[in-house]
């Protein structure tokens, strides 16, 4: 293998290298772990914090869950969590675009519960 080729190879694997460290750092800050396989131990969403919950959920159990609800509020998604995750919660005419006392992450098919933190 020639001189030039041997060295746009290494250098080449380099850059994929350092590319996939850095997208692997970056996702370890937004998720705030070192797990980036797991829901995060909290979110933030219209300027609030929500705290992991023990609750999952699909999202027929959310609107059985929840049947007051359904009628004047919908779930809407209000953020998300890069690269593919919505941020969820209860909202209506009123209080659209308003932080709720919970939020749901949607984790592949399932909604993780979230709980608020702390006060205003």
């Amino acid at each position: 293998m020639p001189i030039l080729a041997r060295r746009v190879l290494r250098i080449g694997a380099s850059t994929l290298i350092a590319l996939l460290l850095a997208s692997l750092l970056y996702m370890m800050f937004v998720y705030r772990s070192v797990n980036i396989f797991t829901p995060p131990e909290q979110i933030e969403s219209l300027g609030r914090t929500y705290v992991l919950g023990r609750n999952e959920f699909s999202r027929e159990d959310l609107n059985q869950r929840y049947p007051e609800n359904t009628e004047h509020w919908t779930l809407e998604r209000v953020g998300f969590l890069p690269p593919i995750h919505g941020i969820y919660q209860w909202q209506n005419d009123e209080f659209h675009g308003d932080a709720t006392t919970s939020a749901f992450l949607k984790w592949g098919d399932r909604y993780i519960g979230y709980s608020l933190s702390g006060g205003p």
